[in-house]
């Protein structure tokens, strides 16, 4: 083969590797990597099987939001996971693939013990991420601008917040939901406005938005995506139905002195003597035992249980949005020679889950039972409020304190009855801006 020919074959092989790696490259498209979490994950799961059906490989990297911005305008990435349609405002090199991917609300995001229900008037200081213009929205739409900082990313807005350096943080629902915030009954949130997200290409990438827009549609009809919503846990939140005005309520509590009494006086009545009246026409009020409370509520007999707490876990019920008081903190008394009997508990179920113990816990109806078993020696140990101690107390018990004061909720059965009845109540208390805790 003479020098020439090899040269042709040379070109002409170097010539195929160019063209198969570029065919490799237009197999592989970047984004920047999303915050972990269900929702996310839900997305991602998504455009990753559509683009599967074009041959596509989806892959990711950890960015700024605002930084991965800017790439993706710039063409560095191939485009923007997921934003809404205010992103075109500022960023003409993206081009909107033409199908709503998702929903999603804007909260607000505070802490109860500092401002009680938190009413959106009092926003003194705020933190959100950067780049989110859905939020910058929101806020430049305040009735007067509080203090704001806007870190790069979700994390360090969090520990602002639960630091207490910041007042307020504002952010997706689906970012509250996959922080460890959500299981804080101490955190409260506010709709600010519900925003549409959708899939976002550099116009490099434009020949793609109608097979990707077609490869969408078909998830959609053929339901697909609602397998995936199940898949992550994306589940909507049930429609509540309007019901006419009750004729009347029952709402039952357990006694916790101070708070509800076995007179009808107490916070807790209080607040439900002047709320439940305003959307119904005769209020009736049950005192009753924990064990008592909690049946009538799940068999229907009742259609509030008022004072429960976000850890006493009961089935086939709903919280109201709004705290309404704090219980108190709850101790394990004992006396000081100890004894080898079980411990002693009148009050929520909730309570045995507070002591590490092998013993076995004895119910008793009410905390005197409890204090009285205990003096003669026949308990080892009670778990209960403070306030519940006797008065006949000659010498005072040993105690160690279990849990700190949580706010208590107002349940509801969850039913589309319950629903519409928590709906009501939360509107009423929620209309009313009180300030306290």
């Amino acid at each position: 083969m003479n020098s020439s020919l090899r040269f042709c074959v040379l070109l002409l092989f170097l010539g195929s590797l160019l063209t198969t790696s570029l065919a490799l490259a237009q197999e592989k498209l970047v984004f920047r990597a999303p915050d972990e979490g269900p929702f996310t994950q839900y997305v991602t799961a998504v455009l990753e099987e559509a683009y599967a059906k074009l041959d596509i490989k989806l892959e990711y990297i950890e960015l700024p939001r605002a930084r991965g911005e800017q790439l993706a305008t710039e063409g560095t990435i191939a485009g923007e996971l997921g934003r809404t349609a205010m992103l075109e405002n500022k960023r003409r090199d993206l081009r909107r693939i033409p199908f709503p991917l998702f929903t999603f609300d804007i909260i607000a995001v505070a802490d109860r013990r500092d401002c009680g229900y938190c009413p959106l008037s009092k926003i003194e200081s705020l933190a959100y991420v950067d780049g989110m213009d859905s939020i910058t929205d929101v806020v430049e739409s305040l009735p007067h601008q509080p203090s704001i900082v806007t870190p790069i990313d979700l994390e360090q807005v969090l520990k602002l917040l639960e630091s207490g350096r910041i007042q307020f943080a504002f952010m997706g629902d689906f970012q509250f939901q996959s922080s460890e915030l959500s299981d804080n009954p101490h955190f409260i949130t506010h709709k600010l406005s519900t925003e549409t997200g959708f899939h976002y290409l550099n116009e490099e990438h434009a020949r793609l938005i109608p097979q990707l827009t077609y490869q969408l549609q078909e998830m959609h009809e053929n339901g697909r995506m609602k397998v995936l919503r199940e898949k992550y846990g994306i589940k909507p939140e049930p429609a509540v139905e309007p019901i006419k005005r009750p004729e009347q309520l029952t709402v039952v509590g357990a006694i916790h002195p101070g708070l509800l009494n076995a007179d009808g006086t107490g916070k807790l009545w209080q607040i439900a003597k002047s709320t439940f009246p305003r959307f119904t026409s005769q209020l009736n009020t049950v005192v009753s035992s924990w064990q008592r409370s909690i049946q009538l509520i799940q068999e229907g007999r009742a259609d509030a249980l008022i004072g429960v707490r976000p850890d006493q876990r009961i089935e086939n019920i709903i919280l109201s949005k709004y705290h309404i008081a704090y219980d108190d903190s709850v101790f394990l008394f004992t006396l000081e020679e100890p004894n080898e009997g079980p411990i002693c508990i009148a009050g929520p179920r909730f309570m045995e889950n507070l002591v590490d113990t092998e013993r076995p816990f004895y119910r008793a109806s009410n905390s005197l039972d409890c204090f009285a078993l205990l003096d003669m020696e026949r308990v080892s140990a009670v778990v209960d409020y403070k306030d519940n101690l006797p008065d006949w107390t000659e010498q005072p018990y040993k105690k160690q304190k279990l849990s700190d004061p949580l706010p208590l909720f107002v349940a509801f059965s969850d039913t589309p009855r319950g629903r519409s009845l928590r709906s009501l109540f939360d509107t009423v208390l929620g209309s009313a801006k009180p300030n306290s805790h």
